[in-house]
């Protein structure tokens, strides 16, 4: 409640958001924009740059020229399809990576133990058989 009042999450917040609103949330994101993004888009660039924020900032291209300066806010982030793959949803991360790395490391993007399909892999049935997921 108090997170909605202020328009922004405290990092020792997100645990509290729901595997279900998450997950909503990720499957807008990816529906919108065929795939292209969403958490668990950026979950998997994240893993795929080894947890290294340098390199997983680069490969979102929310950092730009010879000296790597994070773009500006708003202006300078690309909100169309256009964009690279993962550069949304922005997650503001210029006073450290923590509220990332919680949204990251949230059990919405994990595949849970009674063998529930992760959600990239329900998209992608769903691109197979050509069908919206709303």
């Amino acid at each position: 409640e108090e997170a909605e009042k202020r328009n922004w999450v405290y990092w020792t917040e997100v645990k509290t958001i729901s595997v279900d609103d998450f997950q909503t949330m990720d499957k807008l994101w990816k529906a919108a924009s065929n795939n292209k993004f969403g958490f668990s888009v950026q979950k998997e660039i994240w893993r795929q740059s080894q947890k290294r924020w340098p390199k997983f900032f680069k490969n979102l291209d929310w950092i730009q020229g010879e000296d790597n300066n994070y773009r500006k806010w708003p202006a300078e982030f690309i909100y169309s399809t256009e964009a690279v793959k993962g550069h949304l949803p922005l997650t503001n991360a210029l006073r450290g990576t923590q509220l990332f790395t919680a949204i990251l490391e949230h059990p919405a993007w994990e595949k849970d133990t009674a063998g529930k399909k992760f959600l990239d892999d329900i998209a992608k049935e769903q691109n197979t058989k050509s069908s919206k997921l709303f």
